[in-house]
């Protein structure tokens, strides 16, 4: 259950980081979403309360991890 909670936050914040205000992710629980092309490589990583960006392009494809992952 607390994975599924925390795989839904992790998409809420991918959803909300272009949007106005709501992009201001950095104060939230930090949590990382990892973006994959079609062939299944890393395209890139976003990382919400890190304190780092995090880099590449987001896709539709995506995982969300629980903290920090680099």
């Amino acid at each position: 259950m607390q994975g599924i909670k925390m795989i839904v936050l992790g998409a809420l914040l991918a959803v909300s980081a272009g949007t106005g205000a709501a992009a201001r992710v950095d104060c939230c629980y930090p949590g990382t979403v990892v973006y994959y092309d079609d062939a299944g490589t890393v395209v890139g990583v976003r990382m919400y309360g890190c304190g780092d960006p995090g880099w590449g392009i987001v896709t539709l494809r995506s995982k969300a991890y629980n903290g920090c992952i680099m």
